[in-house]
């Protein structure tokens, strides 16, 4: 079986690709944050919010963020724009951990 297209191989594998986000923001959160209570759950917010409009493009789902939709039948295009924004908005959470609490810590 060929994959042809990105988004055949996102939704053939998205379950796996929710659970591996999940795992890495909870050991993200926990590793970097624990304790921190107020970084921690701030973090993990950001995550959720962006892996939730992820996980509503895996599942065929309208992606909700903010005060925007973007809708099943707005089309392929928008849709996979969407995803990639809100996928990168996700990772970039990442990095931005020791941003947000400061280098002195």
């Amino acid at each position: 079986m060929r994959i042809k297209t990105v988004e055949a191989f996102l939704i053939s594998h998205r379950g796996k690709i929710i659970w591996l986000m999940i795992a890495a923001a909870f050991l993200h959160a926990a590793v970097r944050f624990w304790g921190d209570w107020k970084y921690f759950f701030g973090v993990l917010l950001f995550h959720v919010l962006f892996g939730q409009a992820v996980q509503a493009y895996l599942w065929g789902r309208d992606i909700f963020l903010g005060g925007g939709v973007v809708r099943v039948n707005d089309g392929k295009g928008v849709r996979l724009i969407a995803f990639i924004i809100y996928f990168v908005l996700y990772l970039a959470v990442f990095p931005l951990g020791d941003f947000i609490r400061g280098p002195n810590r």
